[in-house]
């Protein structure tokens, strides 16, 4: 193909992606299209942090929608994966003292640092805020530890014999999934009064939580197979999402929207929920499997396999206002992108990476 064929070609694509996004149509969008894996996307406003093999190991990568511009935050030769995002900050568990560390990259300062580097194996961090919660494991069990990235006070604050694991954070509420009662239930610690109390006892084995507000979602599998079900910890009301008898996993809140990856039609979709409405859509039709979703405000990314690789895509929901003002570090609450600036973006550096790939 030519120069100039590559360029009219992606001057059509342009004009199309900038009337979809007037007309306020929202579509998956490719972010990565290297031929090597890029999985475990996270999202926060308008960047997309993820985990790439294109250099032979596990590096986390930035991308600013706003611009197009990508980044890749480390460059050593051990595994970085599992990346969170908050404002300014990124942070993963690191491999390259051998047992998973849990590292913080700042990307205005350009520059990172390690905050656990016990010899323990720490992993699955989030990041909300100046605060960061963790799972850690040692001689055989799990404990979840909140950390003030400011003062740098490390706290642990689920502890037993049995495990915890896979820690959730958001505003004032830390939840996991606990153990201790002898299956695994959702458990949760307000961090202003220092209070833990149980989401759901439940009455088989509960995985994978989620936050928003007071707002808690999780993976359960009461019926005999995985679903999704909603609790507000401070009404104590239990809302079952989903019915279908495959399984519906790995679910995402954000404010009025829960997403998670669903088994239903024999490989994994990424699934859409609005509680205020009831309403459930399917986002992804593709038959390859997409999963490990996440969503900010009207943004949803995952990872998806449809061309034979893990690729990072993007699904820009109409805008809703905000169901309630969450402020950045600087405390100014953060403004969503209208999909009409963000298609174009996404679209411009797709062609500037297509071009120069002579693709």
């Amino acid at each position: 193909m030519t120069l100039n064929r590559q360029r009219a070609m992606i001057l059509c694509i342009l004009l199309l992606l900038a009337a979809l996004a007037a007309a306020g149509s929202a579509r998956e969008i490719q972010i990565t299209t290297d031929p090597a894996n890029q999985e475990a996307p996270a999202i926060w406003e308008d960047r997309i942090v993820w985990q790439d093999f294109r250099n032979g190991n596990g590096d986390i990568y930035l991308l600013e929608m706003a611009t197009g511009a990508e980044t890749r935050i480390n460059k050593d030769t051990a595994d970085q994966k599992y990346p969170a995002i908050w404002g300014n900050q990124i942070i993963s568990a690191d491999y390259r003292q051998g047992s998973p560390d849990i590292f913080v990259y700042h990307t205005v300062k350009g520059s990172g640092r390690p905050i656990a580097t016990a010899s323990q194996n720490t992993k699955y961090p989030r990041i909300w805020g100046g605060l960061a919660v963790w799972e850690v494991s040692h001689s055989g069990d799990d404990d979840i530890i909140l950390y003030n990235l400011t003062s740098g006070i490390e706290t642990t604050l689920a502890k037993g014999s049995q495990a915890q694991k896979s820690p959730a954070i958001a505003e004032d509420l830390v939840v996991w999934e606990d153990s201790r009662g002898g299956k695994s239930a959702i458990s949760s610690y307000r961090l202003s009064t220092g209070t833990e109390a149980p989401v759901s006892p439940g009455p088989v084995s509960q995985y994978n939580p989620s936050v928003y507000g007071d707002l808690v979602v999780w993976q359960d599998r009461r019926n005999g197979n995985d679903d999704i079900y909603l609790a507000n910890v401070v009404t104590n009301e239990t809302r079952q999402v989903t019915s279908d008898p495959k399984d519906q996993r790995n679910p995402w809140i954000w404010g009025d929207r829960i997403v998670w990856e669903d088994w239903r039609n024999g490989n994994t979709d990424v699934y859409l929920y609005t509680i205020s409405t009831g309403k459930e859509e399917r986002l992804t039709t593709d038959a390859a499997t997409q999963r490990a979703p996440r969503i900010w405000g009207d943004r949803i990314v995952w990872e998806d396999w449809r061309n034979g690789n893990a690729d990072v895509y993007l699904y820009p929901l109409e805008v809703q206002p905000s169901p309630s003002p969450t402020t950045t570090e600087s405390g100014v609450a953060p403004m969503p992108l209208e999909p009409v600036l963000l298609l174009p973006a996404l679209a411009g550096a797709w062609a500037l990476a297509s071009l120069r790939r002579g693709r």
